[in-house]
């Protein structure tokens, strides 16, 4: 079966997780390799890896070097609480953290920061640009565009605040891209466009929409997480 060249690991990934999801590939199954379904689907072996990757950020698949791919569940599990080192309330409690500190932090990096700042943002959206690419989650791009931010806000207190929860931030940026990446209306390309819009404000000195797209965005990432948790 050929499939078309647009968002080819994504279609790729759907596919497959189909498959799964139907039983047409039980737990425990083997998974063809990268070359063979790169040769199915008439594909580069480059975007069977990307939907790989994918399928493997959202657990139904394991990828062991040396031996192959491995079916390991049948559902996409969304930030179950068994498996999490936070309670449902400590995660509602760090949304509303991160919201109080970062519409703050936000408002003071739009004031204050400088072309460093600038630039470590920028570098941040480009690792974020290049997940969305390859089909990867990106956690560690958001994490550090968002200490970026904190930086830019000139406060060492304001930024030690947020280095020290970074750890459980990681963990739901984690669990929110994993949503991001098998959901239609949710995908990670609108994801990247809420941080640029947050970047542009930082960049045109705009407070007023550095803050509004900064609560937007944390808005959305609240409704997905919560709307979301799994707990089985």
């Amino acid at each position: 079966m050929k499939i078309s060249k647009t968002k080819i690991y994504e279609k790729i990934a759907d596919i497959i997780l189909e498959q799964i999801k139907s039983g047409e590939y039980a737990v425990g199954d083997k998974l063809p390799s990268i070359q063979a379904l790169s040769k199915e689907y008439g594909v580069s072996v480059a975007s069977v890896r990307e939907a790989f990757n994918a399928l493997r950020t959202i657990g139904v698949i394991e990828i062991k070097q040396g031996y192959g791919t491995f079916v390991t569940q049948k559902e996409p599990v969304f930030f179950n609480l068994e498996e999490s080192s936070l309670t449902r309330k400590q995660v509602e409690d760090l949304l509303e953290l991160r919201e109080i500190v970062e519409l703050a932090t936000v408002k003071k990096a739009a004031e204050l920061g400088t072309e460093e700042n600038l630039l470590e943002l920028k570098t941040a959206l480009e690792m974020m640009e290049s997940a969305v690419a390859d089909g990867t989650s990106g956690e560690a791009a958001d994490l550090k565009f968002h200490l970026a931010i904190a930086k830019a806000a000139q406060n060492s207190m304001l930024f030690d605040l947020m280095n020290n929860i970074s750890d459980v931030i990681q963990e739901t940026m984690k669990e929110t891209r994993k949503m991001y990446l098998f959901n239609k209306q949710r995908t990670l390309k609108r994801l990247y466009d809420e941080h640029l819009k947050i970047y542009e404000a930082i960049e045109q000195r705009d407070v007023e929409a550095a803050e509004n797209n900064m609560r937007l965005h944390l808005e959305e990432v609240q409704d997905t997480i919560l709307q979301n948790m799994a707990t089985k």
